[in-house]
């Protein structure tokens, strides 16, 4: 299996070599739930994070959840082998109070200076361990926190791995049936409350995100903001090599492309896109819409864009993996992100777009940028300098300024550029990156301390 279909982030493998230097930094135990080699951005974020710490010499130790299934298992171990550090895939998708149990043996066999979560769930493990909790939120574990058993009864029984397995995949099938959100919803929002009030910091990934913090309580100090997360210099358009790229893609060699690419499900408007499209046909005749990415909803999406009549108008490219992702930037004339705030017609829970990496990654690829102004997404692009933005769901106003963008070369040029500078400046790895080593280097100089 190759890089590209391991998901293994392009060179983060060449650049930090196994073995290298001695891991004599704090030593950090990395609750990483989702890492690769499934696809998404909190696996690239887990990825670049712990290949980083182990390269500057932290001592760290991974724990993520089980596979899946056997398919998943197999790529699991053959991803895990080539790494320089321990993964150990141990935590239940089920059970969370067996996972504490489980954290707490591993931590105090570890013992760590420091506990990094990726979602703010193990706030519990800062007393039980007695160290500092650093957390990552993406906004979506506050508005709907996906601890998927919250109750302590019954919870060794059901995260036993043969149980666990089909039970997860029998509800997966179910996509989610209300009644379970319904019986579950108040305990999961009060486990995950008061875990939150645990964490000594936690990074937040725009300001949707802190602000749904602080209307929990947390204090502003123990919040930093940290936007992004892209390999500019993987990303920039001047590693761009040789003619023919559409062609190679399999892409239309002329016409104006719309880039969007993201996972196939309703929060990201590609029902809006669509709709949209007779609209930008009758101002950009040339125009080509390409839709890169999976999902639940993807053959409702096609037979969507069959029923407006859109035939070869539209380009579903499916799922790629995130190393080849770049060339469908690079051959692009613009990239699009329409999502738009959902709110659950029975139980009323929202999800957000609370970020969106793909801005970061169209900046850095060059690409224009034209936004919906929804969610976390103000806190990437700034109007009118790395992108413009249109009003959620407003499609005569998302027209017009594709339009605009299309016709106005020179300030599709401005905005380009910009882009490119903020990904070097403001989204890069070693921007976020930086941002969690001082949190880390300051919490653990504090305990350090304690301990004199």
């Amino acid at each position: 299996m190759n890089t590209a279909e391991r998901n293994i982030p392009f060179n983060m493998e060449n650049r930090i070599p196994a073995g290298s230097g001695k891991q004599a930094g704090p030593r950090i135990l990395l609750i990483l739930t989702e890492f690769p080699p499934k696809i998404g951005g909190m696996q690239t974020h887990a990825y670049y994070l712990a290949m980083t710490l182990y390269s500057r010499g932290y001592a760290i130790r991974v724990i993520s959840y089980v596979p899946e299934d056997d398919e998943e298992e197999s790529a699991v171990r053959e991803h895990d082998s080539v790494l320089p550090f321990t993964v150990s895939r141990v935590l239940s998708r089920i059970g969370f109070w067996k996972n504490l149990s489980r954290l707490d043996r591993m931590g105090k066999e570890f013992s760590p200076d420091i506990v990094y979560s990726s979602t703010v769930f193990y706030g519990f493990l800062g007393p039980m361990l007695g160290v500092p909790v650093v957390s990552r939120s993406v906004g979506n574990d506050v508005l709907r926190p996906w601890i998927v058993y919250p109750f302590r009864l019954g919870c060794g029984v059901l995260s036993n791995p043969w149980i666990e397995r089909r039970l997860y995949n029998f509800f997966k099938g179910l996509k989610g049936p209300d009644w379970v959100d319904r019986l579950f919803r108040r305990t999961r929002r009060r486990i995950m409350t008061e875990s939150v009030m645990k964490i000594s910091r936690i990074f937040a990934n725009s300001e949707f995100t802190a602000n749904l913090l602080y209307g929990l309580g947390v204090p502003r100090e123990r919040i930093d903001m940290v936007v992004g997360g892209v390999d500019s210099a993987v990303f920039d358009p001047a590693g761009m090599t040789g003619k023919g790229l559409r062609q190679s893609l399999g892409l239309p060699e002329e016409g104006f492309i719309i880039l969007t690419a993201c996972r196939l499900v309703e929060k990201k408007g590609i029902d809006f896109l669509l709709s949209s499209m007779p609209g930008v046909l009758e101002k950009i005749p040339s125009a080509r819409l390409l839709i890169v990415g999976d999902g639940p909803l993807a053959d409702r999406y096609r037979a969507l864009s069959e029923s407006l009549g859109l035939g070869g108008r539209v380009i579903f490219a499916g799922r790629v993996p995130h190393g080849s992702i770049r060339s469908y930037y690079w051959c692009s004339d613009v990239f699009v992100l329409a999502s738009r705030e959902r709110v659950h017609p029975k139980l009323g829970v929202r999800d957000a777009e609370t970020m969106g990496r793909v801005l970061c990654e169209a900046n850095a690829a060059g690409l224009p940028v034209l936004a919906s102004s929804s969610g976390g997404i103000n806190s990437v692009i700034v109007a009118g300098e790395n992108g413009l933005l249109f009003e959620t769901g407003n499609s005569e106003d998302f027209i017009g300024k594709l339009v605009r963008l299309k016709r106005d070369r020179s300030l599709a040029g401005k905005i380009s550029r910009a882009g490119l500078r903020a990904a070097r400046e403001r989204f890069d790895w070693s921007v976020v990156i930086g941002a969690h080593e001082r949190v880390f280097e300051e919490l653990a100089g504090v305990k350090n301390r304690g301990r004199l």
